[in-house]
């Protein structure tokens, strides 16, 4: 960017400002400018190190609401503050790669098992209603079945509140799990 480019893009960015701050301001970076030109930089290197001019007038409180571009506008741009998503875009690869082969398996398996403690913990837990209708139909020993039914009970509701116990740790792991890859793609690691 030339000097003349970002004095008129921070002009055009100061514009909800009074005039005279906004003379005043283009005046003071248009000297820092020339300073640094005069101490051997060139006019690309001078504009560089002073920021983007949407920071500074971010910075001077006269920051305008976003302003729409076409695609073809941002790809023009020659913007050295742009990142580099490449690496980002290959660790997102590297990582579903890996989930796919790896993770996908197990958390499925072991997801479909507490779905099956949970049907096998509401199954003891119906047993009272089966208890119910046998009264009425057969000659069971009520006696025994009591003791059969109050025991699958027991046995259903301890093994509902154990598999729900470990589904809270099983799902906050996943989180964590999920928390990891984010920082993994996002180049945290």
């Amino acid at each position: 960017m030339t000097k003349q480019q970002f004095l008129n893009e921070l002009n055009r960015l100061l514009a909800p400002l009074p005039e005279a701050e906004r003379v005043d301001i283009l005046s003071d970076y248009e000297s820092h400018i020339d300073a640094a030109i005069e101490n051997g930089k060139t006019e690309e290197e001078a504009v560089m190190d002073l920021g983007s001019p949407r920071t500074i007038a971010y910075e001077l409180g006269a920051f305008q609401p976003v302003e729409k571009t076409t695609f073809t506008d941002f790809i023009s741009q020659k913007n050295p503050s742009t990142p580099n998503v490449g690496p980002n875009i290959f660790a997102f690869l590297g990582m579903l790669l890996f989930n796919l082969l790896f993770i996908i398996g197990p958390v499925v398996g072991i997801a479909g098992t507490f779905v099956g403690l949970y049907a096998a913990a509401i199954a003891c837990l119906v047993t009272p209603l089966g208890f119910i209708m046998n009264l009425f139909t057969h000659d069971t020993p009520i006696l025994l079945m009591f003791f059969f039914v109050l025991a699958a009970f027991s046995f259903g509701y301890l093994l509902f509140l154990l598999t729900h116990f470990l589904a809270k740790g099983y799902i906050r792991l996943l989180h964590w799990y999920w928390k990891l890859n984010v920082r993994i793609v996002k180049g945290g690691i």
